[in-house]
């Protein structure tokens, strides 16, 4: 009897045993879906807007992608100082899928950057246990460095996934000497070398793990030396082909690392060991004193860490020193993987030091299960829960903020990103978009902006509707009712005017602006002009010499400013190059006055044609806010040599000689 309620009370154990791991796995399962719920909101917040713009290298992703989709699969990409493929393949199923555009060229990375939070969960779980693994991945979730590549199209984002499950199963096969881990490890190990060129400095840190692991001190598991040969064999296997590539063709394997090295002269400037010695500084200060200051990789100087999660890494560092084993690989880790960076000019760069992620994020995990677990021992479980939630709520505000208000509108990084040339294409597309067969459109593209911006050669599809404009030489316009020219503002753009259909109402949009990664003032992109239908209508004034003012309208900007809209036609072509006067007359005081050649001389008198009409934009300065009730608006044309006034030869509305009269709507 007794051994039977013995036997009762040891199954009804065994069954409270399943029970309670049932629910901490479905706890674990809450907890995980919770933050990744949050990772994918911060990821996909105003996602292919912020940022704004198509970088080069992400266009270039782009491009080859669409070599890809026609039939091409090279291991290596050669354009834009070479890439590797896996990055680049994924793009092409995004842009086979939707289309030439920037979310589908950053949607691979928003894959990958979220998929690396449940793997950075795996990985912390591996090395030390479910509580760090959940912290890690909340930390990765929320921080802005991963959130940030989250959002970019460039292949970096792909190596901490592949690294996080790697080193995961390679950590679970030292614990549990499981074959299927180690072949799991050498599978994902060989593949990061498919996606960014920080892979090749992994064999640094696991290097220094083969030597923990030789050191009884070190506190690892006695290691299975043939299993972990046959990870080895295995990565081996899988990297081979892209590592042979890189061997038989000079220039590959060192060919980017040798431009940016401090060992290049004209990178150190003959001290590289100072060099050496300042980066290093800089590399240990990104975490929590500046960071990248370059605006395509992070908020400039924001650190990797706010300050609350710095606290947390910095704890976590301090548990790591004393936690034999995993606390010392993910130190040594961090360290090694920082030399990518340190080595090179620009540090800390975020990119070349990617291959920290995601073990540094197991740092600030550590600290903040360190607090709680001493909250815990204090009996105060809850306190210590709320001390966690609230430093990982500081972390979430700080990125939430800083990139959706902060970074967002962060005037380097639309530069940073060659926002302008996005714009461009995007002004582009929609004009060719609204033609109609009854009234086909046609865009000409100058040759130097199609090759010096390739965001435009990836997001305008080159066809029958598009031509590119050799400098000098146009080709045969095409017959379209309606065009547009898009020209660079530094060449002799007058030859290609000949492009634009007669009799039509053009428009010039001048307020494209790039700026080069070194220069401190931007510059004009790209003149646009659209050539589009005339609308019939008498016109309000005929001036002298056969110029007629077709439209006449001012609108209020604010209490100062007022924005005066002419449309001006001429009869036969200009000897004289006319300047535009609209005032603002106050009893006759000029309250506000704007003098300049039409269209802002980009389309002066002289290349006027007859029978087309040019769109011409004046903005007025006022002395004091504009009156209707005392106050009138005059525009006329006068010749800037003579300072003599065209005399208006006949106007719909009372008009002063030389100047006809416009009026507020």
């Amino acid at each position: 009897m007794a051994a039977s309620a013995c036997s009762r009370r040891g199954g009804n154990e065994r069954l409270a045993g399943v029970d309670e791991e049932r629910l901490a796995t479905r706890t674990y399962g809450l907890a995980l879906a919770l933050i990744m719920a949050v990772a994918l909101v911060l990821r996909l917040a105003a996602f292919g807007a912020i940022p704004a713009g198509l970088y080069h290298d992400e266009a270039y992703n782009g491009l080859d992608a669409l070599r890809v989709l026609e039939g091409a699969h090279p291991l290596w990409f050669p354009a834009n100082n070479g890439r590797e493929p896996f990055f680049i393949y994924l793009v092409a199923l995004s842009v086979g899928l939707l289309g030439r555009t920037v979310v589908a060229v950053r949607a691979p990375a928003l894959l990958l950057g979220f998929l690396t939070v449940p793997a950075t969960a795996f990985l912390g779980s591996s090395l030390f246990d479910r509580r760090v693994g959940l912290l890690s991945a909340a930390v990765t979730a929320i921080a802005f460095w991963p959130v940030h590549l989250s959002r970019i199209g460039f292949r970096a984002v792909a190596l901490p996934f592949f690294l996080a499950l790697a080193l995961g199963f390679l950590w679970r096969g030292l614990r549990h000497g499981r074959r299927r881990d180690y072949v799991a490890a050498g599978l994902l190990y060989g593949a990061s070398f498919y996606t960014y060129l920080a892979a090749r400095f992994t064999p640094i840190p696991l290097a220094l793990l083969g030597g923990l692991l030789l050191w009884p001190a070190a506190g690892l598991p006695r290691p299975q030396w043939r299993r972990l040969l046959l990870a080895a064999a295995v990565a081996a296997v899988v990297a081979a082909p892209l590592l042979a590539y890189m061997a038989l063709t000079p220039g590959i394997l060192m060919g980017r690392a040798d431009q940016v090295s401090i060992f290049n002269p004209g990178i150190s400037h003959g001290d590289p060991w100072g060099t050496l010695a300042r980066n290093t500084v800089r590399a240990l200060g990104a975490f929590f004193v500046r960071g990248d200051r370059i605006p395509r990789h992070n908020l400039p100087w924001r650190p990797i860490f706010d300050p609350a999660l710095a606290l947390a890494f910095l704890v976590g560092v301090g548990v790591a020193a004393k936690r034999r084993g995993a606390g010392w690989f993910t130190l040594l880790w961090v360290g090694a993987m920082l030399l990518p960076t340190i080595l090179a000019e620009d540090a800390p760069h975020f990119l070349r030091g990617v291959g920290i992620q995601p073990l540094v994020f197991v740092l600030p995990a550590l600290g903040l299960a360190q607090i709680w677990r001493w909250l815990e021992r204090r009996k105060r479980p809850a306190l210590g829960w709320c001390c966690v939630a609230a430093i990982l709520l500081v972390g979430l505000a700080s990125t939430g903020h800083d990139y959706l208000q902060r970074y967002a509108h962060d005037e380097a990084a639309y530069y940073f990103f060659e926002s302008g040339a996005t714009e461009l294409a995007a002004r582009i597309n929609s004009f060719l978009q609204a033609g109609s067969p009854a009234a086909p459109r046609q865009a000409y593209i100058s040759a130097r902006l199609w090759q010096d911006w390739p965001s435009l050669r990836f997001l305008v599809p080159e066809g029958s509707a598009v031509q590119v404009v050799p400098a000098n030489a146009p080709p045969a316009p095409a017959p379209a009712t309606e065009a547009l020219l898009a020209v660079w503002p530094f060449e002799p753009y007058q030859p290609a005017l000949a492009l634009l259909p007669r009799g039509v109402t053009i428009e010039v949009e001048s307020d494209l602006y790039e700026r080069g990664d070194l220069e401190p003032k931007a510059r004009p992109l790209a003149l646009v002009l659209r050539a589009t239908r005339s609308k019939d209508g008498l016109a309000q004034a005929v001036f002298a010499g056969g110029i007629s003012l077709i439209e006449g309208h001012v609108e209020r900007v604010d209490a100062q400013h007022l924005r005066a809209r002419l449309v001006w036609e001429a009869e036969q072509p200009q000897s004289v190059d006319y300047t535009v006067f609209v005032q603002v007359l106050c009893q006759g005081n000029i309250l506000g006055q704007h003098d300049g050649p039409p269209a802002g001389g980009v389309l002066p008198t002289t290349l006027w044609r007859a029978g087309d009409r040019v769109v011409d934009l004046h903005e007025v300065t006022l002395q004091a806010p504009y009156n209707p009730q005392t106050e009138r608006i005059i525009v006329g044309l006068y010749n800037l040599a003579t300072m003599v006034r065209l005399p208006v030869i006949e106007s719909s509305a009372p008009a002063a000689g030389d100047a006809v009269p416009l009026a507020l709507p």
